[in-house]
């Protein structure tokens, strides 16, 4: 029997993951950024649908490329694989909606120097680099990333750091870019050397996605570095991005407990995203994982409105639901802050589901509803509190309809 077009095209495609996944220098973080698997390579590891085509043809607002151990986390079937969907354009991209803005942040707006954004007056952001290991589809600075024009040189990020220091009230750093451990360990080196020497300069945040989708850029010599630096003067912490349980790997692990094994405290920050992790399930699922590896929850962000984003955008409500389920099933260090970074430059805003009804004046009671049971609960405020008229009062039919079942809760 003549096999199929799908087929052959499978059995290829296997074949070409199984030499990939085989080189002897597979675990070199080296091997994997020069083997780096870019647009038109793509068909080569996996079965692409005519949207995915589309995408990766018309795609303009960001590079396409993946590491290839990220890639060999993906189905080379599947189009609804979270990890492909992250990986590889839609045309879904290639839609430009009116509302959306390279920009939405004004973070440019709010650069007092290149490369340098300050939105909060004790913190500042510095980019540090344009290049990741994986363009993910969903990435908030496609205005950035891969152009080779935002490229920092030391000159630049000099500048940087003379401005910080002439801004004493800086007191946190976070080095962003691109990612910032795609930069060489000499780099690495001289960005952290140079804030550790700040004075004002106490807290030093790492935002990479690497112990994602490079695991094996955690090298000893870079632990080396970053352990020099982390010291009574300076204090590092990184924040990285699971968006899934499939990302959390032996050898995403194995990166973390080298991060914690020097001082260095890991955060999550996801990001929700359609058809990815956008339910309680899915998010109970990953955060239940992050915490096997040690990884703390910190955000959890609505979608930023950026050019293409379309298809990953999600309804603010969707947000509330997550935390809503999740809240009762999880230690409280395993649940994200659900958080808006407000278009427009406003800063980061945390949202949460409606626990708390007001207050009853006459019985000076507080209202709120379990997230365990939804039972409603009722708190009395202290006797010689003197915020009463300071609270939102009670919905008076909300308390009829539920008072009954107060008395059974306290009495219970």
């Amino acid at each position: 029997m003549v096999k199929s077009v799908r087929t052959m095209n499978k059995e290829r495609i296997l074949q070409n993951r199984k030499e990939l996944i085989s080189n002897p220098d597979w675990n070199s973080y080296k091997f994997q950024l020069q083997n780096r698997i870019k647009a038109h390579q793509l068909q080569d590891y996996f079965l692409l649908t005519e949207k995915e085509f589309s995408g990766i043809r018309n795609s303009i607002r960001l590079n396409v490329g993946t590491t290839p151990y990220y890639m060999s986390l993906a189905d080379p079937e599947d189009p609804e694989c979270p990890i492909r969907k992250m990986i590889i354009p839609s045309d879904s991209e290639t839609v430009i909606s009116p509302e959306e803005s390279p920009d939405p942040l004004h973070e440019e707006r709010l650069s007092p120097v290149r490369g340098l954004t300050r939105m909060y007056n004790d913190r500042v952001l510095l980019f540090s680099n344009q290049e990741c290991s994986v363009y993910c589809r969903h990435c908030m600075r496609g205005r950035k990333v891969s152009f080779n024009d935002e490229r920092m040189e030391l000159g630049q990020l000099d500048e940087c750091f003379d401005y910080i220091e002439n801004n004493p009230e800086i007191s946190d750093v976070v080095i962003s870019g691109g990612d910032p451990l795609n930069l060489t360990d000499s780099r690495i080196d001289y960005i952290l050397e140079r804030l550790e020497n700040i004075p004002s300069v106490k807290i030093c945040r790492i935002g990479t996605r690497n112990p994602v989708t490079l695991p094996m850029r955690i090298t000893h010599a870079l632990l080396k570095i970053i352990d020099s630096h982390n010291s009574e003067r300076l204090s590092i912490f990184c924040n990285t991005q699971f968006n899934h349980e499939k990302e959390c790997t032996p050898e995403a692990k194995e990166a973390v407990l080298k991060l914690l094994k020097v001082g260095v405290s890991v955060g999550n920050q996801c990001v929700i995203l359609k058809g990815i992790n956008d339910s309680g399930e899915k998010m109970l699922s990953l955060h239940r994982k992050l915490l096997e590896m040690r990884v703390r929850a910190y955000y959890m962000y609505d979608p930023e409105i950026i050019p293409g984003s379309r298809g990953f955008r999600t309804p603010l409500r969707k947000g509330f639901d997550i935390i809503e389920y999740m809240r009762g099933k999880i230690g409280g260090i395993g649940i994200p802050q659900f958080v808006n970074d407000l278009p427009g430059g406003g800063g980061k805003i945390t949202l949460s589901p409606k626990w708390y009804f007001g207050f009853h004046r006459e019985t000076r009671n507080h209202l709120f509803k379990s997230a365990v049971n939804g039972n409603y609960h009722i708190s009395p405020e202290p006797v010689d509190s003197g915020y009463d008229l300071s609270y939102d009062e009670v919905d008076p039919e909300l308390w009829m309809q539920v008072k009954g079942n107060l008395k059974s809760v306290q009495n219970g």
